[in-house]
């Protein structure tokens, strides 16, 4: 998530030179273990190397068709609309809703013996309990970003943020169910809490930092904590290690009061026609040295352990992409809410972005 709101257009990179597949009226191949000769991949933008893409043509002789979305709510539209992937990826709450919807099928791990290498702790998670239609892919967190250089008062949760000290001086993500479930957890509630009591009181919590907000940021946020327009900061941990990476005095800082917890999920949909050569993909990208390239190029955390040994150290060594154990353990995970809540929360944070 990661980037949940990715650039503001979509684009489509067609790696050959048919289009072929899911999107076509080709039925599927009668031999349920046959390699398709192509396959229909869709992903957020700037989130999977071409490289590795050609590496798995290359192996499999299969022509891949990448079309990539800007944000969950897209990739819901399109398949709604009729547009077909044999496998795409979606985040937590997405994955939950696609569920309730009847858009996913269930995976066959049969296929997928690489999912063994996806740690204990990534798997069953709220949003898909049982692991049946979902593989988690990347995951991070949002904690708070803090150039100890710049920064001379403490700073130990959100509220800290509330200092004179950081008026006009913080980027936050650009993301309502982010922020707004942010000051639900400041609160003592649950981030998807849907209560119209609870909203309120996070509505008036976020209030209390409008005066702090200079931008508002999901795509590049570690651009003003590296520029100096900002000291401080709420942005998606891929972004603070990329910050840290050109200057390790920006450090993270993980609220007990609550910390997002995201994952990013390859998921196969209903519609698929070439099911087994999307499940061959998934677990070519759960093999551990490409799943150690992947997270080499990408920055974000990775659920598959066995890739640790071929992930650069200094990613293996950076705050923002090994956080406590307690977060792993108890940070928490977005889940599909009503639409009615949708619309409370978009409120929300229209009415905070324009106070």
């Amino acid at each position: 998530m990661h980037k949940p709101l990715w650039p503001a257009l979509a684009s489509t990179v067609l790696l050959a030179s048919t289009l072929a597949g899911c999107g076509s009226s080709a039925s599927p191949s009668s031999n349920a273990h046959t390699i398709s000769p192509v396959l229909n991949v869709g992903n957020f933008a700037a989130y999977l190397p071409h490289e590795i893409l050609h590496q798995f043509e290359n192996k499999y002789h299969v022509h891949i068709n990448y079309s990539t979305y800007p944000s969950n709510a897209e990739l819901l539209a399109k398949m709604q609309a009729g547009q077909q992937f044999d496998v795409a990826v979606a985040s937590d709450y997405m994955v939950q809703t696609m569920i309730k919807l009847g858009l996913l099928d269930k995976l066959n791990f049969s296929d997928i013996p690489n999912f063994k290498n996806i740690a204990p702790p990534f798997r069953n998670l709220a949003f898909d309990p049982h692991s049946v239609y979902s593989v988690p892919y990347l995951w991070g967190t949002v904690p708070i970003a803090v150039n100890t250089h710049e920064v001379h008062v403490p700073v130990t949760g959100y509220r800290s943020l509330l200092n004179p000290a950081f008026k006009d001086n913080l980027v936050v993500v650009d993301s309502p169910r982010t922020l707004v479930g942010i000051a639900l957890m400041i609160n003592g509630h649950n981030l998807n809490d849907t209560n119209s009591a609870a909203l309120n009181q996070a509505q008036q919590t976020l209030d209390q930092f409008r005066s702090q907000v200079k931008v508002f940021n999901s795509n590049d946020p570690h651009v003003q904590l590296l520029n100096g327009e900002a000291t401080a900061g709420i942005v998606w941990s891929g972004e603070g290690a990329l910050a840290y990476s050109q200057d390790p005095w920006i450090v993270p800082v993980f609220p007990k009061s609550g910390v997002n917890k995201w994952f990013d999920n390859f998921i196969i949909p209903t519609s698929c026609q070439h099911k087994y050569t999307a499940e061959l993909f998934i677990n070519f990208l759960l093999s551990p040295k490409i799943s150690a390239e992947l997270e080499n190029a990408e920055e974000y955390s990775d659920p598959n352990t066995a890739a640790d040994p071929y992930i650069q150290k200094s990613l293996l060594t950076n705050p923002w992409l090994n956080p406590p154990a307690w977060v792993v353990d108890k940070g928490e995970v977005m889940t599909a809410i009503p639409a009615s809540a949708n619309e409370q929360f978009n409120t929300i944070w229209d009415d905070f972005k324009q106070s």
